[in-house]
């Protein structure tokens, strides 16, 4: 990997340069990466004060898959809602600095924060990870409690397109839209980040090796939603957060889709972190971090408080 700048409060990103997610040869050590997570995951006590359940839910097309719902102790059926969408490039599942941070949002908000285990490829490409968002979305709704759409990475792209989604489906609006350093745009020679950076901590061949993948059965009829820079509008959609970081493959894709959105009308903020890299809050208790997450939470706040 090449020396970028990165903040000397961070740590290191780790390498995945040499990890080519489509490459049959390393499919068996993938393999085992992707069952090691999940142990880890399986095995997550939450803080005092907020509940863990692993719930099977039906999706659009008759299967389940399992769902993490993190909650204040109490069993309040009316709270705010957090439907974050994770990342991992449609290749990892969730990870456990993920449901590290959907703990601090569901404490620090007092929010029900509902982390759908989407299928992921290689062996469920588009329509699987959308669709299986969605599903869980539609379920929230039958709850008319205040909601956001969260996502990081590929989880960005999720949170995106079910905003646009809901906008041309007659979906209840979510109060907010939270998009940290998300994937917008399959274009990626448009970008000088993809050349600034193409060895830094997300490379751009395996964000090639991403699009390809994910897209290889075409679009399903959800062109406007899977690649959300390319949906022909990106009007009256909810406020977003979009945090982009500086060095970073997708930093500029993440700016653009910014600018986009607020030339067609909508309030958006958008927070660059300086010296950082993609998936830097995997070091979520590291005290740079832990800067960003609360600026993070003000936004979430506001919004479900609007």
């Amino acid at each position: 990997m090449a020396r970028y700048p990165y903040s000397p409060a961070l740590k290191p990103p780790g390498n995945w340069t040499s990890v080519d997610f489509a490459d049959p040869r390393l499919a068996p050590a993938i393999c085992l990466m992707v069952r090691n997570i999940r142990t880890d995951t399986s095995s997550y006590i939450p803080p005092d004060g907020l509940t863990i359940r692993r719930e099977q839910a039906k999706v659009w097309d008759g299967e389940t898959i399992n769902c993490c719902i993190l909650e204040p102790e109490g069993g309040c059926p009316k709270l705010p809602t957090v439907l974050y969408c994770h990342g991992g490039g449609f290749f990892l599942p969730i990870q456990p600095m993920m449901l590290h941070l959907a703990a601090q949002y569901a404490k620090e908000l007092g929010a029900r924060v509902y982390l759908p285990e989407y299928r992921i490829l290689p062996e469920h490409p588009n329509p699987y990870p959308f669709r299986d968002c969605l599903s869980i979305l539609e379920m929230i709704q039958k709850q008319d409690v205040p909601y956001l759409l969260y996502g990081e990475s590929a989880g960005g792209t999720l949170a995106a397109g079910l905003a646009l989604w809901a906008r041309d489906h007659g979906i209840r609006a979510a109060n907010g839209q939270c998009l940290v350093y998300p994937v917008m745009d399959n274009r990626c020679s448009r970008y000088a980040s993809m050349r600034l950076y193409s060895d830094a901590a997300w490379p751009l061949k395996n964000n090639l090796t991403m699009w390809r993948e994910y897209l290889k059965n075409g679009k399903d009829g959800l062109d406007d939603y899977l690649v959300p820079m390319t949906a022909p509008d990106v009007s009256n959609l909810p406020k977003a957060y979009i945090e982009p970081q500086q060095i970073d493959t997708l930093r500029d894709e993440a700016i653009a889709y910014a600018n986009r959105l607020q030339t067609a009308g909508n309030k958006v903020s958008l927070h660059i972190v300086e010296g950082s890299y993609h998936g830097f809050d995997a070091d979520w208790e590291n005290a740079f971090v832990q800067d960003v997450v609360r600026g993070r939470i003000t936004q979430m706040r506001e919004m479900l408080e609007k």
